[in-house]
């Protein structure tokens, strides 16, 4: 039993289990080929049917829309012609309206212009009875303030005559006429190049009433021959606006004779002021003659510079003074005086300038108007900001710091205080605080004895002392008497 093994019994059974299963999977792929054939088959012949089933439909859309197509252009074409005859209907209908309509607004017109005219003509005839109140009034005080000048201009005539012929001296006439046309020439170049000013005011103003004279002067010896027929023409032409005044009744006499009163009384006026003026300035324009500096020039503050150790303080313009400070949109503090400072130093190294000096100030300073070549630089300093334009009438830079003002640059960033408004409040604020209301402080530094003012950088830093012989002033005047010179910084 120990030595027995199985013996073959003439079957595989391994070998055929194998078979059996290779067998069986060729049989499911023949069957899966033959699915697939057949499916492909059938795909085919459906994909020939639908092809054909679409070439049917296909036919059969395009002759309905063929159809369709024709029956909208027909039915496009009817409802086209209806809506024709419909505009064409309601345009008559509008048309016939609007001119009924128009006529209707014209007789309404028509009847209401009478009634119109009837309370323009009774505002009128108001108007009227105003305005010969007003102008009856005018001509009573212009009559009763010629009868007062009448006099004056007599004398003032009378006291011209013996003078005239002194006029009529050739070297006289030549001198006087030398200064008209230089009066006349120089003004009109410096208003193309600066615009209008004051000073330019008073050298026309001298001009004209030199040239006057010299017209005065020539015709009292007698008119020439054109003149003569000149005038003559005049009052043929004034008798006939006489004749024509004189057919409009009393009325219109009056209102001429007032006319021509009001006219001579602005005349006078005109006269009187123009003459008072000159009077004013000519001091000033005699003792300072004009000249000219050339050069390099360093600057001293915003309207001062210095030029050939002359130092000239810009006319027209008035910048922020030494110490002064200026407030931004922000409430935030600078210091516009060092701002100023610094653009008229910026513009002085660009080149040498020409200053044409004028007169002087008050601390014998030169005034003028100073040039850069073509460059006012006054005009430049107001126009950004960086320095005030004087004020008045006759100001020469009021127009470019309305510009300045209306861009916010520089200085009216945000609030501006010029700087006599400026001085005023400092000194005020420094009047409550001194003894006995004086604020003007005295100090001696090494040696020397100064006064400070009370807007002048580092005021509120100086401590008066009075064994070191410091005091307080309540004016300039009183320390300058008192031997006391001004700070550097004031």
């Amino acid at each position: 039993m120990l030595g027995w093994r199985r013996r073959k019994d003439g079957f595989e059974w391994r070998e055929y289990v194998r078979t059996t299963i290779l067998v069986r999977r060729k049989n499911r792929r023949d069957r899966i080929v033959r699915a697939g054939g057949a499916a492909v088959e059938g795909l085919k012949v459906a994909g020939e049917r639908g092809a054909a089933a679409g070439a049917v439909g296909a036919q059969a859309l395009g002759h309905a829309a063929k159809v369709a197509g024709h029956h909208g252009v027909v039915m496009g074409a009817a409802g086209a012609q209806a809506l024709g005859r419909g505009a064409k209907v309601a345009g008559q209908h509008g048309f016939a309206l609007g001119v009924a309509g128009v006529r209707a607004a014209d007789g309404r017109i028509r009847a209401g212009l009478p009634v119109v005219w009837a309370a323009a003509q009774a505002l009128g005839r108001k108007l009227l009875s105003a305005l010969v109140v007003l102008w009856a009034v005018l001509c009573a005080g212009a009559l009763r303030l010629a009868e007062v000048l009448a006099p004056i201009i007599v004398a003032a005539w009378q006291g011209l005559q013996p003078a005239l012929p002194k006029l009529r001296k050739p070297g006289v006439t030549a001198v006087l006429a030398l200064v008209a046309g230089v009066a006349f020439v120089g003004s009109f170049r410096r208003i193309a190049a600066n615009g209008f000013n004051s000073d330019i005011f008073i050298a026309l103003l001298i001009g004209a009433l030199i040239a006057c004279a010299l017209l005065a002067a020539w015709l009292a010896e007698g008119a020439p021959s054109w003149l003569t027929t000149l005038v003559r023409s005049s009052e043929r032409g004034v008798g006939r606006l006489v004749g024509a005044v004189r057919e409009l009744g009393p009325s219109g006499a009056t209102f001429a004779r007032g006319g021509a009163i009001a006219a001579v009384l602005l005349l006078v006026i005109g006269a009187g002021w123009l003459v008072w003026r000159a009077a004013a300035a000519l001091p000033s324009i005699m003792t300072n003659a004009e000249s000219t500096l050339k050069g390099r020039a360093v600057a001293l503050s915003g309207d001062t510079l210095r030029l050939s150790k002359t130092t000239v303080v810009l006319s027209g313009i008035e910048a922020p003074i030494n110490g002064q400070t200026c407030v931004s949109e922000r409430s935030r503090r600078w210091r516009c005086d060092e701002a100023a400072k610094t653009a008229m130093a910026r513009l002085l190294r660009s080149g040498p300038v020409t200053c044409e000096l004028s007169g002087s100030n008050d601390v014998d300073h030169r005034i003028g108007t100073c040039r850069q070549g073509e460059e006012d630089i006054a005009a430049e300093l107001v126009r950004n900001g960086h320095v005030f334009a004087e004020t008045g009438f006759f100001s020469a830079y009021g127009s470019l710091e309305s510009k300045a003002q209306a861009a916010k640059v520089g200085i009216w960033r945000g609030k501006a205080v010029r700087p006599s408004d400026y001085r005023a409040q400092k000194w005020e604020e420094a009047k409550r605080e001194a003894p006995k209301g004086c604020p003007i402080k005295g100090n001696v530094t090494h040696g020397r004895r100064v006064y400070v003012l009370p807007w002048a950088r580092g005021y509120e830093r100086v401590k008066i002392s009075r064994r070191r012989g410091e005091r307080w002033f309540c004016s300039e005047d009183e320390a300058l008497a008192a031997g006391w010179k001004p700070s550097q910084r004031s």
